[in-house]
């Protein structure tokens, strides 16, 4: 007898193909399992390997023993004229057969229900527009969108980004308050009570869920829960192609908007028709919101560039890659390298879709031609009056309002923007910047304790620099040598050398000039070429600092709101006499400040006298 043959009589083969099908059906109700109960990726791995284990093991047990009416015998022990295995083949048969039948079953669902829209979604639905309005009186709604849970083997960034998109999405509804996305994203990965969240964040409910994604197959989970309580509101699970992901995200917001009793007015817009195109527009959010590093900048500039190929009419991502280098600008990469970009990616961007209105501020915020600052703060009010509570619009407005002298209104702007990002170091930053320009240094000095406790190490030297501002030399370096990183090229001991070299002492002046000759010898960089002339600044040799200022890199350094880090420092150096030096008022004309005051009202510390302005 052959061995093929043999294999058949001893139901080798029946019990080799029942064992694949069983599996199989295993495999998938499994699959189903670890979605519903969160489990990670590597369960369901392990499992299909020892699925995969047992087969071999599987096919021995078969052929080395059978199954008789007295129990299991090793086969040779059987009288072949006794052997049952022809009924227990047929056995096998119908076992085939019904696992089969289960199998074309599950397949079914699968194709046709899974995969077909939910109840109440349309094959084509249309994306939530911006006009909302309450159905219900009471405190205004709010919520949290917190990281989800990736559950596929790659990066996390496309789940990171899908849950931005739908902060996104919510932001833009004037009637509910959304937590920012660096305030939300800060407990990602945390096993944090709800209610500390809740507490933290300032708002009521959280939206939370998982994302699983497979080439073009996505499954998405989103639960809305009541932070108070920890009751779960709503929840939905998708099982979905990519070519949907505009229609769940949709479907989410409504679905979330229902439950908080919120009405929705709908338009046609997408942002891209491209799924891949958006896949990586996705991936590139969270690098954007991260930091500002030049090699986060070359990873966004490939996904960006990427999903721009794919779709050259894609206009957030042209939006998203001029937000970018406004971002990065003067740290990661030069201001003039990053106003052509930015120059270029806004033009793109606003000819595809001149509704982007992040695109269009910083378009004047980044304007090498046109650019002054009565135009830049005209331009971020209106878009602060249009779209209120824009984490990127109050970045740009507050930063202005300090720069141009209304300290006042530029702490209210930054306490909004606490608001907003409770947990952001940024928010901080701008608050300690306006309120250390208003004289308040212990005030500024907590802000900035607050920023380096979120994460800004950075902002460990400004807490030294508070000091620096009021003459406390020994404090400054007290605080500051403790830092590991640099700022601005600054080292503790650049500190100590001049703290003994230049303060107080006889030739102090001729000190310092030579240390500041030897310093910008070794460095050209914007950075480091303003940090090495800020000890003018901060020992209060002005004429020195606006000479090095005009002398080293004339207009650039005061050519637009986000890389004027001369005028910055100055503002917060008011005490050592930057605003009251005539080389101010200078600037002040050429750089449309004045024309600002006159339409805008005085600044903090000028006023006018005789048809002239005069600066304290």
């Amino acid at each position: 007898m052959s061995l093929f043959a043999e294999l058949k009589r001893r139901n080798v083969v029946r019990v080799g193909i029942a064992y694949v099908v069983i599996g199989w059906v295993l495999a998938q109700v499994a699959e189903f399992a670890v979605d519903t109960f969160g489990a990670p990726e590597w369960v369901l791995k392990i499992f299909v390997v020892f699925l995969a284990l047992g087969l071999p093991l599987a096919l021995f047990l078969a052929w080395a023993f059978e199954m008789t009416p007295d129990g299991i015998k090793r086969e040779k022990d059987v009288d072949r004229s006794q052997s049952i295995t022809p009924t227990t083949g047929r056995k096998l048969n119908f076992i085939i057969i019904g696992v089969l039948v289960l199998a074309v079953t599950i397949l079914l669902i699968d194709e046709f229900i899974f995969d077909r829209p939910f109840e109440g979604v349309a094959a084509e639905p249309e994306p939530v527009s911006v006009q909302t309005s309450v159905s219900a009186p009471g405190v205004t709604p709010s919520i949290a969108v917190l990281p989800f849970v990736n559950m596929s083997d790659d990066k996390d960034y496309f789940a990171d980004g899908l849950s931005e998109e739908l902060l996104n999405l919510l932001a833009r509804i004037p009637d509910l308050k959304v937590a920012g996305r660096t305030s939300s994203f800060a407990f990602k990965g945390r096993q944090e009570d709800l209610r500390e969240i809740g507490d933290a964040l300032g708002v009521a409910t959280v939206l939370e869920g998982s994302v699983r994604r497979s080439g073009d197959r996505l499954r998405i989970t989103a639960q809305l829960i009541n932070v108070e309580d920890g009751f779960h509101i709503w929840s939905e699970t998708y099982d979905r192609q990519m070519a949907d992901i505009f229609d769940i995200q949709d479907d989410v917001a409504k679905s979330i908007t229902d439950a908080l009793q919120i009405r929705l007015v709908r338009d046609s817009s997408r942002p891209t028709q491209n799924t891949e195109a958006y896949a990586l527009y996705l991936e590139a959010l969270p690098y954007v919101a991260a930091n500002d590093r030049l090699d986060t900048l070359a990873i966004v500039n490939d996904l960006l560039d990427s999903a721009i190929e794919l779709d050259p009419a894609f206009a957030k991502a042209h939006e998203l890659m001029a937000v970018t280098y406004w971002a990065v600008s003067g740290d990661a990469i030069e201001p003039q390298a990053a106003q052509v970009r930015i120059k270029e990616s806004v033009a793109t961007a606003l000819q595809l879709d001149p509704s982007l209105h992040v695109a269009r501020l910083i378009g004047v915020s980044a304007n090498g031609d046109g650019w002054n600052w009565s135009r830049e703060i005209e331009a971020a009010e209106a878009a602060n009056v249009a779209h209120p509570r824009d984490y990127n619009v109050l970045r740009v407005l507050c930063l202005g309002y300090s720069n141009t002298g209304y300290f006042r209104e530029s702490i209210e702007c930054a306490d909004e923007m606490v608001e907003l990002e409770p947990l952001s170091s940024l928010s901080f930053n701008r608050r300690a910047t306006a309120q250390l320009s208003s004289g308040l240094a212990e005030e500024a000095r907590n802000s900035w304790r607050r920023a380096n406790e979120l994460g800004g190490d950075v902002y460990a030297w400004d807490v030294g620099f508070t000091h620096l501002v009021v003459g406390e030399y020994d404090e400054a370096l007290d605080a500051m040598e403790n830092v590991d990183a640099s700022y601005f090229g600054w080292q503790p001991e650049d500190l100590r050398v001049v703290r003994e070299g230049a303060v107080g002492a006889e030739d102090s002046k001729a000190f310092l000039d030579g240390w500041i000759e030897e310093k910008l010898a070794g460095v050209d960089s914007f950075v480091d070429i303003n940090g090495v002339n800020y000890w003018y600044l901060a020992l209060g040799y002005m004429d020195e600092y606006w000479h090095a200022i005009l002398t080293n890199g004339g207009d650039r350094f005061f050519h637009w709101s986000n890389v004027d880090y001369p005028l910055q420092y100055g503002m917060m150096y008011g005490r050592h006499g930057f605003t009251s030096h005539p080389q101010f008022m200078k600037y002040a004309e050429v750089s449309g400040m004045t024309d600002l005051w006159d339409r805008r009202g005085p600044p903090d510390f000028c006023s006018k006298d005789s048809g002239e302005w005069v600066c304290e």
